[in-house]
Formats: structure tokens, C-alpha cells, sequence
């Protein structure tokens, strides 16, 4: 993976868990009055383990090019 590449990866990472805190921050986990649990930061949260996935399957490729 090219340092580009992976700077991409870190940055969507950051920016999920600035964006996912942000929101839990002003809205709380479950809205004031509302029956289902915030959204966005279950949003972010998925775009965090997925970019946790891909760098981890990219470094498991490496590792096995490597043997």
C-alpha cells in the first residue's frame, strides 16, 4: 500500500471518529424523545471498522507475500 493510500485510510478514520463523537457529543447515544439510537455515529462507526478491515486485510497480504 502506498503511503498515499494509507494516509487516505487514517484520514477516514479520524474524520469518522471526529464526525461520530461530535454527534454522540450533541445528541447524546439515543436523541432526547426519539425510540432509535443516533444514526450518524452508528454511521461512522461502520465506516470505522471498515477502513480498520482494509488496512488489516492489506497487512495480512503483506505479510503472506513476505513467507
Amino acid at each position: 500500500m502506498s503511503k498515499r493510500r494509507l494516509y487516505f485510510h487514517i484520514f477516514l478514520i479520524l474524520a469518522a471518529l471526529l464526525i461520530g463523537g461530535l454527534s454522540i457529543w450533541n445528541s447524546g447515544l439515543i436523541p432526547e424523545g426519539k425510540n432509535y439510537p443516533n444514526l450518524t455515529a452508528l454511521a461512522m462507526l461502520f465506516v470505522l471498522l471498515g477502513q480498520l478491515a482494509q488496512l488489516k486485510a492489506y497487512q495480512n497480504q503483506k505479510n503472506s507475500k513476505n513467507s
